[in-house]
């Protein structure tokens, strides 16, 4: 089944990913890190029984896996997938992960908090995401009830996710604003509004491939709908001058700065992982810009996930050393690069 990473939807030049994570905790019950043994089994046992109809409520075939059954590397993977987070990534205790066939949605049960709903799409759909996880969230409350105050909204571990406990994202590409002198001071800008902008790669490398993740610093004080809004209006204003930016731009230029990329791209045979970043990202502007034809089943928002070593890893089946990922990440992006046309524009 296509993974929803591979579809396009609307401005997904620009917007890649919209996201809405949601984090519960179930009436009764200790946070997780605060409960014994038993009481981790007891809430295992009881959310997979009751939440048995979890399918029919995502709409799609999920499937369940324990945390114990995962290998260090698919961990991994699936982290740079965002399918799980750091917390996942790290913990030693028990904890459940619910994820669907095309992985836009997951449910992490008992981590940092006894539920952590994740939705994801390619392009500008925060309204959407939210109708489809916010059924989903009702169906898991409605089998097992949540921690809810009146005036704190729902309980969650961490007081700065108390109220909606809800974190909108877009994952923004955006490589000729980050080269405009303005872009720190506009950013800085993006705060007031109570926005968070930063790296989306999570590189020691600032401003890899211009690819910047925004989400809301509020979930206390907010509706739903308010969080979305704000988002959509920083993402929309930086979407409008990337736009007018690559409307504007020299073409020529901008061309041999592509096909520059795709040059070491296509006859490179050791890739590191910053590098390989931002040369993946000027090949998205190609694409945007008409320069290449993708005439196979991969997005180029695939190929900056699959780069990553975990990823790399389980794509290839095997373990490497750092100079075999090297390797390997090369030979992988020249199999997808393979199947671009270049276009005669």
């Amino acid at each position: 089944m296509s993974r929803w990473y591979n579809e396009s939807g609307k401005n997904s030049d620009i917007i890649l990913v919209s996201r809405i994570r949601l984090l519960r905790n179930f009436a009764g019950w200790p946070f997780p890190g605060q409960e014994s043994e038993s009481e981790v089994r007891a809430l295992l046992s009881m959310a997979e029984e009751k939440l048995s109809d979890l399918s029919t409520a995502v709409q799609e075939e999920v499937s369940e896996t324990p945390a114990g059954l995962f290998e260090e590397s698919e961990r991994q993977a699936l982290k740079e997938r965002h399918i799980i987070n750091n917390a996942a990534l790290r913990t030693n205790h028990d904890y459940r992960l619910f994820t669907s066939e095309s992985e836009d949605f997951s449910l992490t049960l008992n981590v940092e908090d006894h539920v952590r709903l994740l939705l994801s799409r390619r392009g500008d759909c925060l309204t959407e995401l939210w109708e489809k996880i916010s059924y989903i969230d009702d169906y898991i409350d409605s089998c097992i009830p949540y921690a809810f105050d009146k005036k704190q909204g729902f309980r969650t571990s961490r007081i700065s996710n108390m109220g909606t406990g809800m974190r909108c994202y877009y994952v923004m590409h955006l490589p000729l604003l980050t080269e405009e002198p303005s872009f720190k001071d506009l950013l800085a800008e993006m705060t007031k509004h109570g926005v968070i902008v930063r790296d989306a790669l999570d590189l020691d490398e600032k401003h890899t491939g211009g690819l910047y993740v925004l989400y809301n610093q509020r979930t206390l004080g907010l509706s739903e709908n308010d969080i979305m809004d704000i988002l959509s209006l920083v993402a929309g204003r930086l979407m409008d001058q990337e736009k007018e930016l690559r409307k504007n731009a020299d073409l020529i230029k901008l061309k041999d700065r592509v096909m520059r990329a795709y040059g070491l791209l296509t006859y490179a045979r050791l890739m590191d992982l910053p590098e390989s970043c931002r040369l993946i990202s000027d090949i998205m502007l190609g694409e945007s810009l008409g320069f290449f034809k993708n005439n196979g089943n991969f997005s180029s928002y695939e190929l900056m996930l699959g780069v990553f070593p975990g990823n790399l890893q389980v794509y290839y089946q095997s373990l490497f050393n750092e100079d075999e990922i090297k390797e390997k990440r090369a030979g992988f992006l020249q199999h997808f690069l393979s199947r671009l046309e270049i276009s005669d524009k």
